[in-house]
């Protein structure tokens, strides 16, 4: 797969440009932690924007239709956004030279009505994606799709509040902002390096010389430049055509390869006159949109049939052990007809038997030779009694053997349905064949069914909550875990109460209990406070730790969430630090826990 560029986005960006600024924003959309839509009006229409982060299919481009998104409860960026961007207009849009970084800004209105300008800026860098909404006055950043806290990364952190910072530059010259003497400079140096280096090839010696180029735009840049000889004038002159044709006024030229393993939208490519290899498109955001649509259908594809087969397989092979286990009951026809042979052959001669007897040897009445047969008898069990132990011992082995038969012929009908639903799945060519099998394999637990079975017989114990008073007297209770999250914001919390959580991590919710909505918590309880959420957390051995807190009346429950995730407003900053004394209270209560 070809990852998006620092090219693709000139060329998207030349198309988009005109359809986007001086629009204002109607709508905002989040259809996934990764991708944000900006639906943008004019008199002309809609123009809808994606802007995504993901790690492997990170991009934007115009798409023809807004997507709906499937979350009742949007997330706190996308909420974020539509804050302050709707009915905003977009006033420019901007790419860093060389770089997959695009900033948009807008101007938009203040929570009293003064006019200010705000920046969502696009970073398309693979897994370390993000889309970053900042304040353009102060730099202060608002909000991001994925917050990068310092354990996360040491050289650059993303968080509310603080000062927005590019990424980090590359120690090569871009090749975008690059004049003909630096490349004439650094190509003499090429032809001039020694013979162990001869074997480099040419799109090689450009990936590790500049910067602002991938693998396949190196390839792409040297296709049909003097194959037979890569190291000369002519491939120079040749080169620096294509290049100052990439850096000056591109006129996009979009293509895709049937099979999606490169696109290009300057198509340079030899062979791009074959329509059998490659599709050509009116607009590179219509090749973008299609080629990385198609990816991400595949590669759902793929993930949905690894997990069919997974499932599958799974029940396959819990089938091969039941009838596996079945199987053990069948072969002991002769260990049956000894059992019966033997409690016959007792009750035959049961006026023989003294009492106490262990054993009884006797002629074998069932064998024409007439052989004798010694049957092993229970001293505590009178002759009747052993006879009918060996009964007993026949009718069960007789009862295993045919409920062991209809087990295992019922497996073996079950082992050939999922055989069948195999090969079903690896025939399948398209994604709703797929989704239309897996409806057949694993199909829907009715919600009721589910609530049901998870409330029967249960009754709810009586909360205790976790709490403990502050050096100043202020009570703060603690949840322990999803359930008490959840109960302390809807059983225990005020308005006015304030809550706490670490940023950026699983843990406990605090709650500090304000008496009077006149009064504010000490500094001292609201460290103690946040020492509780930080030790409560999977960031309790982190050192410095950032909580953020606000009031409950900001804080809200996710409609149809798991327990314990919310949504949040208005937070403000505290920093802790876990490595100092754990204060008393805190102290007496992990004592007590413990």
């Amino acid at each position: 797969m070809q990852p998006f560029d620092a090219l693709t986005i000139k060329a998207i960006l030349i198309e988009a440009k005109p359809l986007l600024v001086n629009r204002k924003v109607d709508r905002v959309q989040q259809s996934g932690r990764d991708e944000v839509v900006l639906t943008l009006r004019s008199r002309g229409g809609f123009s809808h924007f994606l802007l995504s982060a993901h790690a492997a299919f990170g991009r934007l481009c115009l798409i023809n239709l807004s997507p709906q998104s499937k979350r009742n409860n949007p997330p706190n960026f996308c909420m974020l956004l539509r804050k302050h961007l709707t009915g905003a207009t977009l006033v420019g849009v901007e790419q860093l030279a060389g770089e997959r970084i695009v900033d948009l800004f807008f101007s938009c209105l203040d929570e009293v009505g003064t006019p200010t300008h705000k920046v969502l800026t696009a970073e398309i860098m693979g897994r370390h994606s993000n889309l970053i909404f900042w304040d353009k006055s102060s730099q202060q950043i608002l909000g991001a799709s994925h917050v990068v806290t310092r354990e996360m990364s040491r050289q650059r952190e993303v968080l509310p509040g603080l000062k927005y910072v590019r990424p980090p530059a590359q120690d090569k010259p871009n090749i975008f902002v690059l004049s003909r003497k630096e490349f004439d400079s650094h190509f003499e140096r090429l032809l001039a390096a020694d013979s162990e280096s001869e074997d480099q090839l040419l799109e090689q010696w450009l990936m590790s010389t500049f910067a602002g180029l991938g693998r396949h735009l190196s390839e792409e840049l040297v296709a049909g430049i003097a194959e037979s000889a890569p190291r000369s004038t002519a491939a120079r002159d040749a080169l620096w055509l294509k290049i100052s044709e990439m850096c000056g006024d591109l006129a996009p030229k979009p293509a895709l390869r049937a099979d999606l393993v490169r696109y290009s939208v300057v198509s340079w490519w030899p062979d791009l006159g074959d329509s059998t290899v490659w599709k050509a498109f009116p607009s590179a955001n219509d090749m973008v949109a299609e080629y990385f649509h198609r990816h991400e259908l595949r590669e759902r594809f793929q993930q949905l049939r690894d997990r069919l087969n997974g499932e599958l397989k799974q029940e396959a092979e819990k089938l091969n052990s039941r009838i596996e286990a079945a199987s053990k009951y069948f072969g002991n026809e002769a260990q049956q007809s000894d059992y019966k042979k033997f409690g016959d052959l007792v009750l035959a001669h049961i006026a023989e038997i003294q009492p106490g007897a262990s054993e009884l040897l006797c002629v074998d009445l069932y064998c024409p030779d007439g052989n004798e047969v010694k049957i092993s008898l229970n001293p505590n069990l009178s002759a009747s009694q052993n006879a009918q132990n060996y009964y007993r011992s026949f009718a069960k082995m007789r009862s295993r053997e045919k409920s062991a038969g209809s087990a295992k012929a019922e497996a073996i009908a079950r082992l050939a349905v999922v055989t069948e639903r195999k090969a079903a799945v690896e025939s399948a060519t398209t994604i709703e064949a797929l989704e239309s099998l897996r409806d057949v394999i694993t199909p829907a637990r009715p919600a009721s069914a589910v609530k049901n079975s998870q409330s029967a017989g249960k009754k709810k114990p009586k909360q205790r909550w976790l709490s403990m008073t502050s050096s100043d007297g202020w009570t703060i209770y603690m949840g322990r875990n999803r359930q008490e999250n959840d109960q302390l914001l809807s059983q225990v919390a005020q308005p006015h109460d304030i809550w706490m959580h670490v940023l950026g991590q699983g843990g406990s919710h605090v709650l500090i209990k304000v008496p009077s909505t006149k009064q504010d918590p000490p500094m001292r309880t609201m460290q103690e406070a946040g020492q509780a959420a930080a030790r409560l957390s999977k960031a309790a051995a982190g050192g410095k730790v950032q909580v953020i807190y606000t009031q409950c009346r900001y804080v809200r429950k996710l409609a149809k969430g798991k327990p314990g995730l919310v949504r949040y407003e208005n937070e403000k900053m505290l920093e802790v630090d876990t490595a100092k004394p754990m204060p008393e209270s805190l102290r007496r209560l992990f004592s007590t826990r413990h």
